[in-house]
């Protein structure tokens, strides 16, 4: 897409001295010894116009008057220059058609009165340079034109990106909004982190407390999640983070011990957001860390702060010829409400084949494919091509993986993918939120970011169907129940609002968000009109609350039915939903054929867990499970709530035993 910047041109005679700060192509004796990394010199372009790309305060405003001297409707002509570089000849305004950083070039301009092409008033060579971010062009989560392919095969569909552009030209880039990264570790030497990279915050969970320490990363993960938070913009190097200006800390928290005391050090902190992008393949239900759980609601609430976490990227499991999907609300804290969980979709706006589903799921970014046919992600990578994800090798994805031009030290990479993508660039999609409007609080802004997400995949209904995912491949055991929709695609809810349980709310629009941040009232954008949200009503936070439990109940579960059993408990609580949380319980020899669905008052109904899920795999017994949803937002909470279980394979009976709601509204 066409990035048009306006400068109003000033006919004034400037020097057309231009200086570049040069860099070496030699490899240093650091990059030599892959452990010891010091970034490289920085790149400024210096020219009579230095323009940096969207970023409306870096050049004169378009309204500026045209020199005194100049009689009335001038016209100017450009006589030479950039390709990238368009004059318009009745304002004599510049049109920047580029989405990358441009070397000094000269350029002549001819202003004429009145049109007059023998009546010449003035004639001025000059030079023009645009201070931008060479990867920028490759990263189509920014601004997809339908063109970038990102050194893929193909390319993905025109418009599915985050709606970046306008949001930067609006001069928002998350500065002053602090970060942590709480992942793998990071390379925060990197040339593309100079500028952002905290100091004295760094942490190593490896270490004793208080943990501070460099975090020497494990792989490069975390470092290719840095990059797409805050890759320091306009830079002439690499790319442009979703952030770029945002102050970024990185913690080594993988390699941990994970206990208690880490979990809960690691979401404390002078941070406004924290990134996690990971989670836990488990193969039966589990009980969260319930201190953890607690510290994530009370840093929410008290301290406003906001926790994104990444859906998982296990949809496709298998074991022999058992195919069973994973869902999203089963990794640990998954299920809280308090964590903004993310999905991931490809470059063509579809649920990208390895994200987890499920009811929890409040918005999608883009995780992009694997980087060799269909697209994947261009971010940081750690430097040199001794290790990271560019490297040498002797079957490499693409060619920018190793030995090509636009990456010659291997410190980028076009592979990133996975909800492990799509979760950063949330946490820069509210930094910039934060910015445009920093009283915000935190479920201001997870209203913000889901009235305003986009539909995407608008055919997922149709195209779906309600079918168990195992059908779709030869080699694997058919899964399907007769009479039962596995999933729903896109179900809208009494509050007249959509709800996915592969999309959450849909993909993010930061430059809608951005502006709803900026002005509440804009009905087209927020039908609700909830902003700002009043204080927070959680019914029955730590279900024991006799109101909202059914008490054991002893229900037998029809085998291999979509009939189910069903059970009811009417709430009287006169508050708007927001996010519903249960727990389940259930005796069953193989917990993951059982379905869980929740129906409300007005009839919305959301699939909780789906028959014959991954649980399956490992044999996993009985149920005793958490499971969120956000499909009931903005519905009333009084009336009768239902939950039914279903069995979806024959072979093995359970009892539905008992049921807690806890209702989070307002």
């Amino acid at each position: 897409m066409k990035t048009m910047l306006l400068m109003t041109f000033l006919a004034l005679i400037m020097s057309s001295c231009v200086q570049e700060e040069s860099t070496s192509n030699k490899l240093s004796s650091s990059e030599k010894n892959p452990d010891v990394y010091t970034p490289r010199d920085a790149i400024t372009y210096q020219a009579d116009f230095v323009i940096t790309p969207y970023i409306a305060a870096s050049y004169p405003d378009a309204s500026d008057v045209i020199n005194s001297a100049f009689p009335p409707n001038p016209r100017f002509i450009k006589l030479a220059g950039p390709n990238w570089l368009v004059v318009n000849n009745l304002t004599g305004e510049f049109e920047i058609q580029s989405l990358t950083n441009q070397p000094p070039s000269s350029f002549q301009i001819q202003v004429y009165e009145n049109g007059n092409p023998t009546n010449k008033i003035d004639s001025s060579v000059l030079t023009i340079a645009l201070n931008g971010d060479p990867l920028r062009a490759q990263q189509w989560h920014i601004e997809n034109d339908g063109t970038m392919k990102a050194y893929s095969l193909r390319s993905g569909s025109f418009g599915i990106d985050l709606n970046l552009s306008e949001v930067y030209k609006a001069g928002f880039t998350g500065d002053g909004v602090r970060i942590a990264i709480s992942d793998s570790g990071a390379e925060i030497n990197h040339d593309d982190f100079v500028g952002n990279i905290l100091n004295g915050v760094h942490k190593d969970y490896t270490l004793s407390p208080p943990y501070l320490g460099t975090p020497t990363p494990t792989s490069a993960h975390g470092t290719a999640v840095g990059g797409i938070i805050g890759a320091r913009g306009w830079n002439n190097k690499g790319g442009t983070g979703v952030a770029p200006f945002a102050s970024l800390g990185f913690f080594q928290f993988l390699s941990s011990s994970q206990s208690t005391g880490v979990l809960i050090d690691q979401a404390s902190g002078n941070f406004k957001i924290f990134n996690y992008s990971y989670g836990d393949t488990l193969l039966f239900d589990a009980q969260s860390d319930q201190g953890y759980v607690d510290h994530l609601r009370h840093e929410t609430q008290v301290n406003n702060k906001f926790f994104i976490k990444a859906a998982g990227n296990e949809f496709s499991l298998a074991e022999g010829s058992l195919c069973a999907p994973h869902n999203a609300n089963s990794p640990l804290e998954n299920e809280s409400p308090f964590q903004i969980v993310v999905g991931a979709l490809d470059a063509n706006g579809e649920k990208a084949v390895y994200s987890n589903a499920g009811s929890n799921i409040w918005i999608s970014a883009l995780g992009g494919d694997y980087g060799s046919t269909d697209p994947a992600i261009v971010t940081t990578d750690l430097p040199t091509c001794f290790k990271g994800y560019s490297k040498a090798s002797n079957v490499l994805p693409n060619e920018f993986e190793y030995g090509h031009p636009a990456n010659p030290y291997c410190d980028y990479t076009s592979t990133m993918n996975g909800t492990s993508a799509a979760t950063p660039m949330i946490s820069g999609v509210i930094a910039l939120i934060l910015e445009a409007n920093p009283t915000l609080s935190n479920r201001d802004v997870k209203h913000i970011l889901a009235m305003t997400a986009q539909k995407n995949d608008p055919n997922h209904d149709s195209v779906f169907g309600v079918r168990h995912p195992s059908r779709a491949f030869v080699s694997c055991t058919d899964l399907n129940l007769t009479n039962h929709d596995y999933e729903l695609g896109w179900v809208e809810n009494d509050a007249d609002i959509y709800f996915n349980n592969f999309y959450g709310f849909g993909l993010a629009d930061a430059k809608a968000a951005v502006s709803l941040a900026q002005d509440f009232n804009q009905p087209a954008l927020d039908p609700l009109q909830w902003l700002p949200l009043p204080a927070l009503v959680e019914t029955n936070p730590n279900f024991n609350i006799g109101a909202y439990d059914s008490d054991p109940i002893s229900l037998g579960i029809p085998d291999n039915s979509a009939l189910g059993i069903s059970d009811t408990i009417s709430i009287a609580a006169n508050m708007k939903v927001e996010s519903i949380v249960v727990r389940v319980q259930a005796t069953h020899s193989k917990s993951g054929q059982l379905g869980v669905e929740l129906t409300s008052p007005a009839g919305t109904k959301s699939i909780l867990m789906n028959i014959n899920n991954s649980f399956i795999l490992d044999s996993d017994q009985n149920l005793n499970i958490d499971l969120a949803s956000h499909a009931f937002y903005g519905e009333d909470a009084a009336g009768d709530w239902t939950l039914k279980l279903i069995d979806g394979r024959s072979g093995n009976t359970g009892i539905f035993t008992r049921w807690k709601i806890n209702i989070l509204g307002h």
